[in-house]
């Protein structure tokens, strides 16, 4: 082979990285097929074999980073509680995954490439040059949506822990918890598009209004970021600690999952502030933690601004909101409405300003006082969240003309925001559970339960008692009345 690449002329070095590239994969796939199937006469000939009872081989393909790995492994047949099924032992034993029949490795891979890429198809071409992996993009779409699930399962089972009271307090202690929720809207496609379309129509018969059937649809996706403050001393000011959660979800179902984030990792008796800050939408105000402060977010009360007021006359709203003269806000765009002459769509957008401008404007420093931050930690204005939204979100969503289903956006969405620390191991791993509550429930109904056989066993020895005849009950009347008659001890040794 090396003989024949350098026999070429005007071969290029791009082109001979390749090959090379491509035959060090192909040996690699090779030197691994070869200890696979090695492990598994070593697992054969250690098993019990009269547990497992060896039905042949049979030959399987994993795709890893290399390429594709074809080899033989034993297949036995067990028996458990009378039902017989069967199981491959090196699968077992070397935790092959199953999703795909790819590797964990490749997986990772895959998870890192696909937000950063604009489409499933250039993910494909990404990983083909990167590796010498071979997946078609419907198969990395299903491995990002069978992923997806997986996380949005682990959530599930993060909020019913919560609310059974069974999740590990965490113990780390910090002064504050920052917040941002934003959202961007996305088109909707398949049976989703249409069962939206077909409520539409519904709701536009049902009050008289013309429906078109051509009219995009679209749903939130929404993204929640939290943070313990800002690194100090660094000119980037990166956050500390991010934590995300995103997708197409409910309000309640990200404040529940954000509690147990919290829960799990900090102790929070001990955050003496709490701040969300968001774009004034119902739901990014609704999910702020009980005694937190909910502010609005200085790009989106720019951007109202922009959006509401004559160019010529901003200059006013913005000075009062920089100045932080909030009681000033209402009085100048009052005074704007009539600077503008009246005109109908104007003075509109200046009153849907007002409303806007109404609450939220100031910001946590105006509000309490800042508790001092930990070393190598400083608090500083929020207003992080859309650069987020775009690097973790919008680039992957928004580019071009996209529409997604619901489940895939809402898988996809999971996988940008984890991109940076997705591990297989660590989403497989079971979350931790306190069972002393439960634990000591099950003591009290254990002690209950035993005092309910000891009273049982009373009141069955009295019932014999009484079978026994009526002589013994006058002895033992007898016998009580001359203790209840004894002045003292003496007494008593007597009449005993």
């Amino acid at each position: 082979m090396f003989e024949e690449i350098v026999s070429k002329e005007g071969i290029k070095f791009n082109s001979l990285e390749k090959k090379i590239f491509k035959f060090v994969s192909e040996l690699g796939c090779w030197i691994l097929k070869l200890i696979l199937e090695s492990y598994d006469k070593k697992l054969m000939k250690a098993r019990d074999s009269k547990k497992y009872r060896h039905k042949g081989l049979r030959t399987t393909t994993i795709k890893t980073i290399m390429g594709e790995v074809e080899y033989r492994r034993a297949i036995y047949e067990i028996e458990e509680n009378g039902i017989k099924k069967t199981v491959y032992l090196l699968d077992e034993q070397l935790q092959i995954n199953k999703e795909g029949k790819a590797s964990e490795n490749l997986i990772e891979k895959i998870i890192e490439t696909v937000p950063i890429t604009d489409s499933y198809r250039k993910a494909e071409t990404v990983l083909k040059e990167t590796t010498n992996a071979t997946f078609s993009f419907e198969g990395i779409r299903d491995i990002v949506v069978k992923i997806g699930d997986k996380i949005s399962k682990k959530e599930n089972e993060e909020r019913k822990l919560l609310d059974k009271g069974q999740l590990v307090a965490g113990l780390k202690e910090i002064t504050a918890l920052f917040e941002e929720a934003d959202g961007i809207w996305i088109n909707l496609q398949g049976k989703d598009r249409k069962e939206r379309l077909e409520k539409n129509k519904k709701k536009c018969e049902k009050e008289n209004k013309e429906f078109n059937p051509k009219q995009k649809v679209k749903t939130e996706l929404k993204l929640h970021l939290m943070y313990e403050g800002w690194k100090k001393d660094d000119k980037r000011h990166p956050l500390i600690n991010k934590q995300y959660i995103a997708g197409i979800m409910k309000p309640k179902e990200i404040k529940k999952l954000r509690d147990a984030r919290v829960y799990q990792e900090y102790d929070v008796k001990k955050i003496k502030l709490r701040v969300v800050n968001g774009d004034g939408a119902k739901w990014t105000k609704g999910i702020t933690a009980e005694g937190g402060i909910y502010q609005k977010d200085q790009f989106h009360i720019m951007q109202e601004i922009v959006r509401d007021v004559p160019k010529e006359y901003r200059n006013v709203i913005e000075e009062l909101v920089k100045t932080k003269q909030f009681n000033k806000i209402q009085g100048a765009i009052e005074g704007l409405k009539y600077e503008v002459g009246g005109e109908y769509k104007a003075v509109k957008k200046l009153k849907i300003l007002q409303s806007y401008l109404s609450n939220g404007l100031e910001r946590y420093q105006d509000l309490v006082e800042v508790p001092e931050a930990p070393a190598g930690v400083e608090y500083r204005n929020l207003g992080t969240q859309e650069s987020q939204i775009f690097s973790k979100l919008e680039k992957r969503f928004c580019s071009g003309r996209k529409a997604f289903s619901e489940h895939g956006a809402n898988s996809l969405a999971k996988i940008c925001v984890l991109r940076e620390k997705f591990r297989i191991e660590e989403l497989e791993t079971p979350i931790p559970v306190d069972t002393s509550v439960e634990d000591w429930i099950n003591e009290i109904e254990e002690n209950v339960r035993k005092n309910r056989t000891r009273k049982d066993s009373f009141l069955a020895t009295e019932r014999i008692e009484e079978k026994e005849g009526v002589q013994k009950g006058h002895i033992e009347n007898s016998f009580i009345n001359k203790i209840l008659k004894c002045k003292d001890i003496s007494e008593l040794k007597l009449s005993f």
